[in-house]
C-alpha cells in the first residue's frame, strides 16, 4: 500500500503534466513509468479512495487559512493573508487529476470484467473529485481531461455548470449500477471506506447528489424539487457510522500516529474562535490547545471567567499578530489519533436538511436534524454526551423560532463541522456568506478571495484553452477575486 500511495501522489499524472517527462522519443513520452498498469479492481479502489481522501485534507492546512480556522504568526507562512507559491495550487491540482488517471483505469477494468459495483464506486470518487476541484478553482478540463492515452495533451475547459449537470447525471449511472447484492458487494476487496457495505456508498452518492443541489440551488431555483425529492427518498448518511472518512486504523496499512499541538506558528482564527465561544462550545478542547500561563492557569478568561481559547485575525501584519498573547494552538489530529480524513459526514448532511427547511424546500422538523448535527459532530470530536445534552440545552444552541435567526444558527454549526476538511469550509462560506470573514489590512485583495488561481505551468502547457477559460467563465481573469457559476 505505501508503493501505491508514493506511486499514486508523485506520479504528476495531472493532464498537463503527463507529457512533461525528460524522455527523448515518441515511445518515451507515450509511456508514464509511474502509472499504475495489470493493476486489479481491489487495489485500484483501495489507492483512489486513499489519494481522494487525502485530497480532502492533504492541502487543508491552506483550507484551514483561506476559511480562518488557522492563523500562522510566522514571518514566513502568510497564506491566510492570500499570499500564495505557485505549488499551493498545483499540489491539490495534479493531486486530483493523477487520481482521476486512477479512476479511468478502475473504469475501464470494471467494465472489462463486468464489475458494476466498482465502476460505480469509480463514478461517484470522479463526481466527487471534480467537483471539488471546479469549486476551488471554476472552470477546469472535463469532458477531455482523460485523453493523455490519445495524445490530447491540450483539453479544453469546461465551465462549472457544464460539470456540475453532467455530474449530476453520473451519479444516477452510479446508483443505477450499484444494487445491493444478496452475495455482497466488493467481493475482491478494496472498499476502505465502508469494507463493502453498498448501502453506504449508495447513501454517500445521494448525500454527495444533495450536497451538489444545495450549491446549485443559489443560481438555478428549479433545483429546489429535486432536494426536496432527495430528502424525502431518504437514502442519505443518517448516522456517524455512515459518515464518509479515511479512518487511520490500521487497516489497509494506514496507521494512525499521535495528535499533538501545532508549532508556536499557528492559532486559532479569530473569526472560528470567537463562532466557538459564542457558545462556549464543548468541542474547543479538541480542537485546541488553551493558552496557559507557567501554573496552568488560563491566560485569557471573559467577564464571566470563562476561559478564551484566543484567535488572531487573518490577513493582518505580523506587527498587529504579535500583540496577541496567549493563544490556542490548534490539535494536529482528533482524539489523540491522526485526524481521519473526512470526505462528507452525518453532521454536513443533517445540516443541509435543516436548512433545506427553514428555507422551504421541503417539510420537516428541522430542529431536530439540526440537532442530530450537532450530537454527531460533538460525537465525533470526543464530547461526552452529557456535555452534549448540556451544549443542546444553552439558549444560545437551542434552535430559535425566528426562521432568520434559526438559518445563521444553522449556517454556524455548518462552518464549525468543516473544521480540518481542507476547502469545505471557505466553499461552504462561499455558499451562504456565513459567518463574517476577516478581511485584514495586509490581505492581498480588498474581499474575501474566490477561487485558487490556476497553477503556473498550465499557461505555459495549454495556453490556448487557458485563455478562453478566463475570458469566457472568469469575471476577473484568472485571480483570487474572480466568480463562477454558482459562487458569484
Amino acid at each position: 500500500m505505501k508503493n501505491l500511495t508514493k506511486k499514486g501522489i508523485g506520479a504528476l499524472l495531472g493532464l498537463f503534466f503527463f507529457c512533461l517527462s525528460s524522455c527523448n522519443d515518441f515511445q518515451e513520452i507515450n509511456t508514464d513509468p509511474t502509472r499504475m498498469t495489470n493493476i486489479n479492481a481491489a487495489s485500484l479502489l483501495t489507492q483512489i479512495i486513499y489519494n481522494t481522501g487525502t485530497s480532502s485534507r492533504s492541502y487543508g492546512e491552506i483550507g484551514n487559512y483561506i476559511g480562518q480556522y488557522w492563523t500562522n504568526t510566522s514571518l514566513i507562512d502568510q497564506r491566510h493573508r492570500y499570499d500564495f507559491k505557485g505549488s499551493d495550487s498545483e499540489d491539490v491540482y495534479n493531486s486530483i487529476y493523477g487520481t482521476l488517471y486512477d479512476i479511468y483505469d478502475l473504469k475501464k477494468r470494471a467494465q472489462a470484467e463486468q464489475l458494476d459495483d466498482y465502476l460505480g464506486a469509480g463514478l461517484v470518487l470522479e463526481v466527487y473529485l471534480t467537483t471539488y476541484l471546479t469549486d476551488v478553482f471554476g472552470p477546469v478540463p472535463y469532458s477531455e481531461a482523460m485523453q493523455g492515452d490519445e495524445l490530447n495533451f491540450t483539453p479544453k475547459f469546461d465551465d462549472q455548470e457544464t460539470i456540475y449537470r453532467q455530474n449530476l447525471d453520473k451519479l444516477d449511472q452510479a446508483l443505477g449500477l450499484m444494487e445491493v447484492l444478496p452475495t455482497g458487494n466488493f467481493v475482491r476487496g478494496g472498499d476502505a471506506f465502508y469494507m463493502g457495505d453498498m448501502k453506504k456508498w449508495r447513501k454517500f452518492a445521494n448525500s454527495l447528489k444533495l450536497r451538489m443541489l444545495m450549491k446549485m440551488v443559489k443560481v438555478d431555483p428549479t433545483v429546489k424539487s429535486k432536494i426536496a425529492d432527495v430528502i424525502a427518498a431518504g437514502e442519505l448518511i443518517s448516522s456517524a457510522s455512515e459518515t464518509c472518512a479515511i479512518i487511520y486504523d490500521g487497516r489497509f496499512g494506514l496507521q494512525s500516529t499521535t495528535a499533538t499541538g501545532t508549532a508556536g506558528s499557528v492559532s486559532l482564527g479569530q473569526t472560528f474562535a470567537e463562532e466557538l465561544h459564542n457558545t462556549l462550545d464543548p468541542r474547543r478542547p479538541f480542537m485546541a490547545n488553551l493558552g496557559k500561563d507557567k501554573n496552568g492557569l488560563p491566560v485569557n478568561v471573559d467577564a464571566q471567567g470563562e476561559p478564551i481559547y484566543l484567535g488572531v485575525p487573518s490577513g493582518e501584519s505580523p506587527d498587529i499578530i504579535r500583540d496577541f498573547n496567549g493563544l490556542a494552538a490548534p490539535y494536529t489530529g482528533l482524539r489523540g489519533l491522526r485526524a481521519p480524513s473526512v470526505v462528507l459526514s452525518h453532521s454536513e448532511v443533517a445540516f443541509y436538511i435543516a436548512e433545506a427547511i427553514l428555507k422551504g424546500y421541503t417539510s420537516g422538523d428541522a430542529s431536530a436534524y439540526y440537532e442530530a448535527g450537532i450530537r454527531s459532530s460533538c460525537a465525533w470530536w470526543g464530547v461526552e454526551e452529557a456535555d452534549i445534552v448540556a451544549h443542546l440545552a444553552k439558549p444560545t444552541v437551542r434552535l430559535s423560532n425566528d426562521t432568520d435567526v434559526a438559518l445563521q444558527q444553522v449556517m454556524r454549526e455548518e462552518y464549525i463541522n468543516f473544521y480540518y476538511q481542507g476547502y469545505d469550509g471557505w466553499i461552504n462560506y462561499k455558499r451562504v456568506g456565513f459567518p463574517v470573514l476577516h478581511v485584514g489590512s495586509a490581505m492581498a485583495t480588498d474581499q474575501i478571495m474566490k477561487r485558487m488561481v490556476y497553477p503556473p505551468l498550465i499557461k505555459a502547457i495549454n495556453a490556448a484553452n487557458y485563455s478562453q477559460a478566463v475570458n469566457d467563465y472568469l469575471d476577473h481573469g484568472d485571480e483570487l477575486v474572480s466568480g463562477s457559476w454558482w459562487f458569484q
